[in-house]
């Protein structure tokens, strides 16, 4: 019977601690170098969670908590966050979004299906082109336990955003103006394009690099 729920921890090696250290200076140094990578509207590519999303997807939770503790903690003092002077705004919009990866350890499945390979799919260029358009998709779908997690990331993520947007621009926004509405209306098409970000790129990122974790653990 397939597993669903990956509640056990294992014990704490030397090459664990080396795993979360690496992973944990990826994140630092991506949030450091992406966190003015803005657009229209204030969209922007959520390249930080990837290493812990890898460290959820192969490790357990326990160790996914340890790392976004830390992780968070090192982002309040970096340059880069725009929170700074409001600890609990910053709280409620990365740090508990950081620390919910490690809920969805508890979720995400451990085996990923094969990719079909469609390299003869047609002939053509354009045609062998989208082949493998519709190969990743049709293993997308495969994987669509791994894509309800991220979504309910997703979701969980905006409802702390949206606390996390009123107790910022509560600060400087006259009296009488509904903060509540602006947060969760500016806090929407960011959400989107991170769960657009996230399918694309996560569950691809972790399949391809199944090899090394098979050679480590």
């Amino acid at each position: 019977m397939e597993k669903h729920f990956f509640i056990n921890v294992k014990r704490l090696r030397t090459k664990d601690i080396a795993i979360m250290g690496t992973m944990l200076s990826i994140y630092v140094i991506l949030n450091a170098t992406t966190a003015f990578s803005f657009s229209i509207f204030f969209l922007s590519f959520n390249l930080k969670l990837i290493p812990i999303f890898i460290l959820a997807a192969y490790t357990d939770w326990l160790r996914t908590l340890i790392i976004g503790l830390i992780g968070g903690l090192i982002g309040y003092f970096l340059p880069t966050n725009a929170d700074a002077g409001i600890p609990l705004a910053y709280i409620f919009d990365y740090y508990f979004p950081l620390l919910f990866v490690s809920f969805c350890s508890v979720l995400l499945p451990r085996n990923y299906k094969k990719i079909i390979n469609y390299s003869n799919f047609y002939n053509s260029f354009i045609g062998h082109f989208w082949g493998v358009i519709k190969t990743f998709f049709i293993w997308l779908w495969q994987q669509k336990i791994f894509v309800l997690v991220l979504a309910i990331y997703v979701i969980m993520s905006y409802c702390s955003k949206i606390i996390g947007g009123v107790l910022f621009w509560s600060a400087g926004k006259p009296e009488g103006d509904n903060v509540w509405i602006w947060s969760m209306i500016y806090n929407i098409p960011n959400s989107i394009n991170n769960f657009i970000f996230f399918v694309l790129f996560i569950p691809i990122t972790c399949y391809t690099i199944e090899p090394i974790r098979k050679q480590i653990y």
